[in-house]
């Protein structure tokens, strides 16, 4: 595996927070126009979609959603409750992006505009970080790395499922440790590394990282011990980033 040959393909970004309540249509026109404001665009493709009249109130829900093309890639943002009882989701999707710094920036802008037009005071119970990336394997093909190296498994070993083995995924799923009050520490990941479909010699990874206010899973959570969800978009972007190339880096052997 080469490290420095890891590449971005895409960067996801979710705040959960309440409490959860309708928004309608001439607030969401305010959410497009401080995010233009903000970005200094004007050509986001806006879409607003309430619940149809005839649903029940307790039913209702709705989905605000602002589109961008950018060169090869795009930038999404959707802000949506699909349930009364469930929380607002506010997801910030960069495909391609040029650098880390323009996510970044994107990121945190689109967030403090959102939350600017949006009236009302909220609180953030998670929040979410998934980067899409993809690394050569080095001098054996992507599959060959993933038996040797991540496996240690030989084909004999996979013979019942037929041969050859084309093509195989691991997935890594962490807990959170100790509880915490720290905002960036502990979080939830899951690390998925399989062959990338469009080229046999690249390797595709994909990490989630995920923050709550009470860790869930690992040890029995502390409901005295409730951690704000408080930082930029950035600062939890590039906590699992960094999580990544660690990653990259052990099984490169730098």
């Amino acid at each position: 595996m080469l490290a420095n040959s890891l590449r971005t393909r895409g960067v996801t970004f979710a705040f959960l927070f309440g409490p959860p309540r309708m928004v309608e249509r001439d607030e969401a026109a305010r959410v497009y126009e401080s995010v233009c404001d903000a970005l200094g665009h004007d050509d986001f493709i806006f879409r607003f979609s309430p619940s149809e009249p005839e649903v029940p109130e307790k039913s209702r829900g709705y989905s605000i959603s602002l589109d961008r093309q950018e060169g090869r890639g795009g930038f999404r943002i959707a802000i949506e409750q699909l349930r009364p009882n469930q929380p607002v989701r506010l997801l910030m999707e960069f495909n391609w992006p040029p650098s880390e710094m323009h996510v970044h920036e994107r990121f945190d802008m689109s967030c403090d505009a959102v939350f600017n037009a949006l009236q009302g005071n909220w609180q953030r119970v998670l929040a979410e970080a998934r980067i899409r990336s993809q690394c050569q394997a080095g001098t054996c093909a992507a599959m060959d790395f993933i038996k040797e190296r991540l496996l240690s498994s030989p084909d004999r070993h996979a013979s019942a499922f037929g041969a050859p083995l084309s093509f195989a995924s691991l997935a890594l799923h962490v807990w959170p440790g100790a509880q915490t009050q720290d905002s960036l520490a502990s979080p939830r990941q899951e690390l998925t590394v399989e062959p990338l479909r469009e080229d046999p010699h690249e390797l595709y990874l994909e990490l989630m990282a995920q923050w709550s206010q009470v860790p869930v899973g690992g040890q029995p959570a502390e409901l005295t011990v409730i951690r704000q969800i408080d930082r930029k978009p950035s600062e939890y972007v590039s906590a699992a980033r960094d999580s990544l190339a660690r990653w990259v880096r052990t099984f490169a052997g730098d």
